[in-house]
Parts: C-alpha cells; structure tokens; sequence
C-alpha cells in the first residue's frame, strides 16, 4: 500500500474524531466556565450550620432546603439523599451521603445543587449548560462513559494517528506524483 492510499484511509477514520475535537472544543470556548459550574447561582453568603450536628449526623431535609434558599438565587422542589456512586453521573468524584436538591431558576429551568451531607457546603451545580459540557468533555478525551479518564488507550492512539496524519499530509503535499 503507498503512503497516499494509506493516508487516505487513516485520513478518513482519524477525521471523524477531529470533527468532534473540533467541535467540542468550540464549545468550551464559547462558554464561560463560570456559568458551566453554575457559579451565576450563588449568593456568594456564607450561612451558620450548627457544628455540632454536621460532625456526627446528616443535615435535615429542611437546613438543606435553607442553605439552598439562603445561598442561590434558586428555588428548591425536591430533596434525595444519595448514598452510592452512580458511573457518569453529574456528582462522580464528590464524598457520599450527598444531597441532590432539584431547583428551577428564574426561567423555569431545572437545575441540580449538590450539597454535602454533613458540612451543608454545596459541592456542585448542574444544569443542562453543564451537561452538554459533560457530553463535550467525553467527545474530546475520547471517554464516553465516565468522562473522567484523560489517559486512555484510544485517547493516545488516535492522537498518534492525527499526529502521522498531518505528518504524511505535509510531505505528500511536497512530494511529486
């Protein structure tokens, strides 16, 4: 096989990966990080929490309900305690028990806080910004499940082959037929 017809055909399965670099990356700088975490929510004001209680048991329903009230700009509609790690989910990495608060925002839109069991400090916002973000994320690093996972196999592999891509494109370009 010669060196066009092979780069022809890694040209054309490497394409498909550089689409969604592409893509995803395009997405990542055209919106603002800030408001993928959410950060556009919080009051930015620290409340009191009973010591005592955060040490040794779980916050009630009604102080996660307060903290989310007095904290965001964000109306609560439903409270769940999760105890296990879910693969991919929108809180994978943060410390269990946690609380997932269901709010919606001014517009109606469903947003999800995270906040600690215990400490009553909120670990995350997830809106849909945030999942398409997600998504993206899993695109660029090539991990579609946990999206978490920066060194994987194929992440390399398809590197080196859009690295000898460019590479071969460069000197077919220069090289006479």
């Amino acid at each position: 096989m010669t060196l066009r017809k092979f780069h022809k055909y890694i040209s054309l399965l490497v394409s498909i990966q550089l689409l969604l670099w592409t893509i995803s990356g395009i997405y990542f700088a055209f919106n603002k990080i800030e408001n993928v975490r959410g950060e556009q929510y919080l009051k930015n004001q620290e409340i009191e929490i009973n010591q005592d209680q955060t040490r040794s048991e779980k916050l009630s329903y009604e102080i996660i309900e307060d903290i989310v009230v007095k904290e965001t700009y964000l109306e609560p509609t439903n409270i769940m305690l999760i105890q296990e790690q879910v693969r991919g989910s929108e809180y994978r990495g943060k410390k269990l028990p946690i609380y997932k608060v269901t709010s919606i925002n001014k517009d109606n839109k469903n947003i999800n806080i995270y906040i600690d069991a215990y400490s009553g400090e909120i670990v995350a916002i997830r809106s849909k910004q945030w999942r398409i973000w997600d998504l993206m994320w899993g695109f660029h690093i090539m991990d579609w499940v946990d999206r978490d996972n920066i060194d994987n196999i194929l992440l390399k592999i398809f590197s080196f082959l859009a690295l000898f891509t460019s590479i071969s494109g460069i000197v077919l370009f220069f090289k006479r037929r």
